[in-house]
């Protein structure tokens, strides 16, 4: 987003709001605007990037003078029925100027009547010297209650989504969470695509690109749905309502109710890069609703006992743990602003309460952050445990309070083993609250929320005012943060994408451990997922295995897992067993040693930026070169996801430069911009080009 417009939106909406209290007259909008009301039906408006018509409920859209939308509607559906904006039959259009936390620019409100239907307004919003606009659909009625379960601000049909050069190639779908390893999944326009809260129609050889995405998630599940014909987007779809089999529902999206509901805000930008467009797209999202408040300005750095110890934690050894990261790790880790969380995954349980206090205790001696684990939302037992235990310190068992599905039946333990509950009950709350608060007074400073998914579940709510999965979400996760406190690290696991402010951090991806397609895997997240570095303060490759629980990882594997670590830019928690790992101690000892003290791969990391992925023409399920400039250097990072022996010529950013390979210490050979590297199978590297010619040189 163009800073200094960011800065001036700041100083108008301050302006505004003296205007509304003093009569102060509005800011002026730049005389590259055109706005022209033609009657009571139809508008015309154009800014220094679009060209927008709207007539009798249709609109159309152009940039730079071609042609994106054409003769779309809005669509809504109450009682099953589906309605659309062109079918109304009197109309009302009203403009106004605006300044926000966006920008200065204009509101078009296009209110709509028809006999026997609600009233609608379609709502758009364009700012001065922005990519993007925003757009809305609201339902309303005087007399009535207003009920629907679908509300589109844009459908297209039988049509297409640009009219002209360059032709998008390609769409990247987004999951709606990180459960059950979910992917990044990109389809080639032959293909139908359905993305959630956000996706991005995109040309790999020309970049450009179009993002679609909702900005609001205090309601809806959203979604980006699109039919194809002739290699062609024909139909487009942008609707909240969306309820598939990667939302995990097995019930249908909750219908919202009042005298007035809406859609969620939608974003569609227009971009020549479209990862610019997608970083802007989440920058945009935290103009709507601001991240939560930060903890630590620097990447959190240390280790999870899920990597390899697992149901074997014990106070012994996770205090050993602790030990052996400040005696062999921590001078390289930690400097005056880095924090070395050592952390207690599932199975902490295993400690009693005073031994969760003296780990706490511990790791403050030896200069460290202890971390634990919550997944408030859902329980383990079987069905008999489920009857016959009972929320603390009341006589309501955990069946009471099982989340219900629409039809009034029970969510089974089908997702992820465990039995979701109803979040809206009060006897949740009781449940999360004793936990999360006996394990703030133990003293912990992080905690990793896992299988949050299942707050986000549809169902029938105790809670008769919340009416849909994310309202139940929001609803409960508010509550587990003001347990928690500010000055908690919170990182989510098993989780949702959206809403994001809740957390200072989430895992891109599902459980990763040493193995080259687990790699491959959380690198999928990277390639695709790297914007949501703009939601969170620090991204999550999940911890860092090299040796592996039964000591099975390979040395080029362990390259790979770690420089997976590196690029991610965000979270860097080791996983390994460092008291007593499996097989050779003495060889896992010197590969730790080697990778995790390596001191320039750790700078690079706490840079906290994401490297960015180099994609090919074919769009590859993960990228296997990433980049990240920094000053006169640039860094690469080649995988090998492959068994085999890898050579591949790899593109230099100078022409005059110096390479040095970071995992083997030896400089490389390069001849005019250009080098050759060789890879063993599933083996990784960084190398360091440094701009000889650069006068920071």
């Amino acid at each position: 987003m163009n800073i200094f417009y960011r800065i001036l939106s700041f100083m108008l909406s301050a302006i505004f709001t003296l205007s509304a209290a003093f009569g102060i007259f509005p800011a002026t909008i730049p005389s590259t605007v055109s706005l022209d009301k033609i009657n009571e039906n139809t508008i015309t408006y154009s800014n220094d990037k679009f060209s927008f018509s709207y007539s009798k409920g249709k609109f159309s859209l152009a940039l730079n003078g071609v042609t994106m939308f054409e003769d779309a509607v809005s669509q809504y559906k109450t009682e099953n029925i589906i309605h659309s904006s062109d079918e109304y039959e009197i109309f009302s259009l009203n403009q106004e100027e605006i300044a926000d936390e966006r920008g200065i620019g204009h509101k078009i409100t296009a209110s709509s009547v028809k006999n026997g239907l609600c009233e609608i307004n379609q709502i758009f919003t364009f700012y001065h010297g922005e990519e993007y606009f925003t757009v809305s659909l609201s339902l309303s009625s005087e007399n009535d209650i207003v009920a629907s379960n679908y509300i589109a601000p844009i459908v297209i049909t039988d049509g297409r989504i640009q009219n002209g050069q360059p032709k998008y190639t390609h769409f990247l779908e987004v999951p709606f969470d990180n459960d059950n390893w979910a992917t990044f999944e990109i389809k080639n326009l032959c293909q139908n695509g359905l993305s959630h809260e956000v996706g991005a129609f995109f040309t790999p050889d020309a970049k450009d690109g179009l993002i679609i995405g909702s900005l609001t998630h205090d309601t809806w599940k959203s979604a980006i749905e699109y039919k194809n014909k002739l290699a062609e987007v024909n139909e487009l779809y942008v609707y909240s309502g969306a309820n598939t089999a990667l939302t995990r529902d097995q019930s249908p999206h909750g219908t919202v109710k009042g005298k007035s509901i809406s859609s969620a805000v939608f974003f569609v930008g227009y971009y020549d890069n479209w990862k610019d467009g997608m970083n802007e797209y989440a920058q945009v999202n935290t103009t709507f609703t601001p991240k939560r408040t930060a903890v630590t300005d620097s990447n959190p750095i240390g280790w999870n006992s899920w990597g390899s110890i697992q149901t074997d934690l014990s106070f012994s050894n996770a205090t050993a743990t602790s030990d052996y990261i400040k005696n062999n790790f921590q001078q390289t880790w930690k400097d005056e602003e880095n924090v070395i969380y050592v952390n207690l995954d599932s199975y902490w349980d295993n400690m009693t309460d005073d031994e969760l206090k003296a780990f706490v205790n511990h790791c403050e001696e030896n200069g460290q952050v202890a971390g634990i684990y919550s997944s408030p939302f859902v329980v383990w037992w079987d069905e008999y445990g489920m009857e016959n235990n009972y929320i603390p310190g009341t006589n309501i068992s955990y069946n009471d309070i099982r989340l219900k599905k629409a039809d009034g039946t029970f969510y089974g333990n089908d997702i992820d083993g465990c039995y979701p509950l109803d979040i809206t009950h009060p006897a949740t709350f009781i449940h999360f609250k004793t936990q999360l608060e006996r394990l703030m007074n133990c003293g912990f400073k992080y905690i990793k929320l896992d299988f949050l998914v299942h707050g986000s579940l549809e169902g029938d709510y105790y809670n008769d005012e919340i009416q849909t999965g994310i309202q139940a979400y929001n609803y409960a996760m508010s509550k587990v943060c003001q347990v928690i406190g500010d000055d908690v690290f919170i990182n989510l696991s098993m989780s949702p994408i959206f809403p994001y402010h809740y957390a200072n951090g989430r895992r891109l991806c599902c459980d990763t451990y040493s193995g080259m397609s687990e790699t491959e895997y959380m690198l999928n997240s990277l390639t695709y997922g790297f914007w949501q570095s703009e939601l969170y303060d620090f991204i999550d490759p999940d911890h860092i295995v090299l040796w592996g629980r039964n000591g099975d990882a390979s040395e080029n594997e362990a390259n790979s897992r770690m420089i997976s670590g590196i690029i991610t830019g965000g979270s860097f928690l080791t996983g390994d067993n460092f008291v007593t790992p499996s097989k050779d101690s003495e060889e896992a000892f010197a590969r730790y040693n080697k990778l995790l003290n390596n001191e320039k791969l750790i700078e690079i990391l706490k840079l906290g930026k994401p490297f960015e992925a180099r994609l090919s023409p074919e769009c590859e399920y993960a990228a296997d070169i990433f980049t990240l400039e920094d000053g006169n250097k640039t860094y690469i990072a080649v995988l090998n996801y492959s068994p085999v022996l890898k050579v591949e010529k790899i593109d230099l950013p100078y022409e005059n430069s110096t390479v040095k390979n970071l995992i083997t210490g030896e400089a490389e050979q390069n001849s005019k911009g250009h080098m050759t590297v060789t890879l063993g199978g599933k083996d990784s590297t960084i190398f360091e080009v440094t701009n000889v010619n650069s006068e920071l040189y």
